[in-house]
């Protein structure tokens, strides 16, 4: 935000244009201005009625603060810069904005290629996970585990609320995982089959115990970590579609004139030793121009896209991640809830995220490294302009005017309700439930008892066979995987 408090050169058609009569628009300009001793109303004691204090440093220092909480809030449109999707929005727009040389060319066109290797490599990678959870956990006769174990932290508990799949009861003492109650479940029954005048005994002493969760507390809170996650790609992917809305439907240039004064003596093409005409013919420096000091000269700033890149970038980058996002979300929900151990859980919670760090490492891996200086030199598009501001209502005017109201502005009722509950807060508990009531509704029914919902898994059916398809994995309501029309296991009565 610094470049842009300090009013540099930009493309005309990047700024937004001020309504004429909507002065609630015009954001504070602080950081344009330094305000002049005595500078707007005051009292008549001397203080201004905006409540600062008398001092020119004390005056800058509390109109900096307010001015850059303002213009946070008026906000631009950025791209993921550190991601192949970013990389496929910038680079042919720098490729036409010169005139499609060579070797842009060629980085766009690998951009795109680089996004659908990304793609590809996220897909198989969900796919596999929803055929684990779909299809082969049925064949190694794992039911789903719902509410199993949920709150069943006593020796003594209720037999009906606490109830396990083998039909007994389950206690701290008799809880394991699937796989190791599965397995002394099959040593139980191996012996009642070759000694089946011994099974009561059998009963007695080989106990194969209840497969059921540790801690639904934990379950919970590491479904709330990976949502956050999961938001943040979201916002990523709303930030993308807001930004081809906003930004102008015309071929405009990336590519911003270069400030003369911003880099000293630096000159794009120097030749050491050449004369310098603009220096009264003085040799130009022999020292060498490092990497860094090209990058700095660099002044790229997302401004206007044609429509057909724009209707591209839905349809190759805006859609695929939408769908993708949708899927790791339904499939880490599913994940979660069906892992039962609190530290399998909580691994479980982190390594999902690295499904959405794909794009990221493709990236870094396969982007040579002046493309990304390139893509980190892009400057975001800005939602306010200041210029027409600034040359209307004068930049002291609006300085005061908007800093009075937020130094006057005072806390109301609802103001505390929104400070314990933020907004972002409200939206990640609210989406964390909706995916949870998604699992419950997919693959539980509720238990016929209790004042509080208990919730017991569906009958387990075997799929036909092992073949998972795109369309079973993105749409399962409407392609789902066909099974054999008995149930391998029901909840025991």
């Amino acid at each position: 935000m610094g470049r842009v408090l300090e009013g540099k050169p930009r493309h005309p058609a990047n700024e937004v244009e001020v309504e004429e009569d909507d002065e609630s628009q015009v954001p504070m300009l602080g950081a344009l201005c330094t305000p002049r001793e005595g500078s707007g109303p005051v009292d008549t004691d001397g203080v201004p009625k905006n409540g600062f204090k008398k001092g020119r440093a004390q005056e800058k220092a509390m109109v900096n603060v307010l001015a850059s909480f303002v213009l946070s809030r008026q906000g631009g449109c950025s791209i993921e810069t550190e991601s192949v999707y970013g990389a496929a929005i910038v680079l042919p727009q720098l490729a036409r904005s010169v005139q499609w040389q060579r070797e842009l060319t060629i980085s766009a066109f690998r951009s795109y290629m680089f996004v659908v290797l990304s793609i590809v490599m996220q897909l198989l990678i969900l796919m596999m996970m929803e055929k684990h959870e779909t299809v082969l956990d049925p064949f190694a006769g794992q039911m789903f585990l719902c509410d199993m174990g949920a709150f069943c932290s006593g020796i003594d508990e209720d037999p009906e609320a606490c109830k396990g799949p083998g039909g007994t009861t389950i206690s701290p003492p008799r809880l394991y995982s699937y796989d190791i109650w599965s397995t002394r479940v099959f040593i139980r029954d191996s012996l009642k089959a070759i000694f089946p005048t011994k099974a009561d005994e059998i009963d007695k002493v080989a106990d194969p115990g209840e497969y059921g969760m540790e801690s639904y507390n934990c379950r919970l809170l590491c479904c709330v970590l990976f949502m956050m996650t999961m938001l943040q790609e979201a916002r990523n992917i709303a930030e993308t579609a807001w930004l081809l809305y906003k930004v102008p439907t015309d071929a405009e240039s990336w590519i911003m004139d270069e400030d003369p004064d911003a880099h000293g003596d630096l000159d794009h093409g120097c030749v050491p030793g050449e004369r310098d005409d603009s220096k009264g013919g003085e040799p130009r420096s022999t020292e060498p121009i490092l990497e860094e000091d090209w990058l700095e000269r660099i002044n790229l700033q997302i401004a206007g896209m044609p429509m057909k890149w724009k209707l591209v970038n839905v349809l190759i980058l805006l859609i695929p991640k939408a769908m993708i996002w949708q899927l790791t979300v339904t499939t880490g929900i599913v994940f979660l809830m069906e892992t039962a151990g609190i530290d399998d859980l909580v691994v479980n919670s982190v390594a999902l995220t690295f499904i959405l760090d794909i794009d990221e490492l493709c990236c870094k891996t396969l982007t040579e490294e002046y493309i990304r200086g390139l893509l980190s030199r892009v400057r975001p598009f800005p939602l306010f302009n200041f210029s027409r501001a600034t040359e209307r209502y004068g930049s002291e005017d609006i300085l005061w005017e908007q800093s009075r109201q937020e130094l006057n502005k005072k806390m109301r009722l609802q103001d505390f309700f929104w400070a314990l509950f933020p907004s972002k807060l409200l939206l990640l508990l609210g989406a964390c439930l909706w995916f949870i009531y998604s699992y419950y509704s997919s693959h539980c029914n509720r238990a016929p008892f209790g004042i509080f919902p208990r919730f017991w898994p569906k009958p387990l059916f075997l799929a036909k066979s092992t073949a998972f398809s795109f369309m079973n994995a993105f749409f399962p309501s409407n392609f789902p995987v066909p099974t054999v029309t008995d149930a391998i296991w029901t909840m025991p009565e």
